[in-house]
């Protein structure tokens, strides 16, 4: 049996700690036009290279992060959902993000908001956090509408200034 805080299972995903082998198949997810079509970061060659670093760097500073997230019958990496702190957005930089990004081939099933409610009740509950903002491109009516089903609204606007534009800070409660 994992430790808490090892992994995370619903009724059709694995949210586990992130392993060498992912990297390659992250790395296609977020190489993928459309799935990058909305990201709040850099997308050259040298920011996707950089992700799995990132990711594990965040762990191991914090003791939690996003976590990979597999379908539970096989299949190998989805995708993410977890909570992280969004360094790239002065604004909120001190405050938690709930995040989640899956491959194209899993959209439109619930599997975003199936994971990002399981982080989100993680970060809650066994991290003893009280709140959870969302940092959301205005286009991405598809995280729009998982923010909306985990009970988030739109909180404020702010500068995203990789982007040139304002991104949409949801949040909790």
């Amino acid at each position: 049996m994992p430790e808490p805080g090892e992994e995370l299972l619903t009724e059709r995903l694995r949210l586990r700690r992130w392993r060498p082998e992912d990297e390659a198949p992250m790395s296609a997810v977020n190489r993928d036009p459309e799935v990058a079509r909305y990201l709040n970061a850099a997308t050259d060659e040298r920011s996707l290279a950089a992700f799995h670093g990132r990711v594990l760097e965040h762990w191991a500073t914090y003791g939690y992060g996003w976590w990979a997230v597999e379908l539970r019958d096989g299949g190998g990496l989805i995708g993410f959902a977890g909570v992280s702190h969004p360094t790239f957005l002065a604004p909120v930089a001190h405050r938690t993000e709930l995040g989640w990004r899956l491959a194209r081939a899993a959209w439109g099933r619930g599997l975003a908001t199936e994971a990002a409610t399981a982080a989100r009740d993680d970060a809650f509950g066994r991290l003893g956090l009280d709140e959870l903002i969302a940092v959301i491109h205005p286009d991405n009516v598809r995280s729009q509408r998982v923010a909306r089903k985990l009970g988030m609204a739109v909180e404020m606007h702010v500068p995203h200034p990789g982007l040139g534009i304002d991104v949409e800070i949801w949040r909790t409660g």
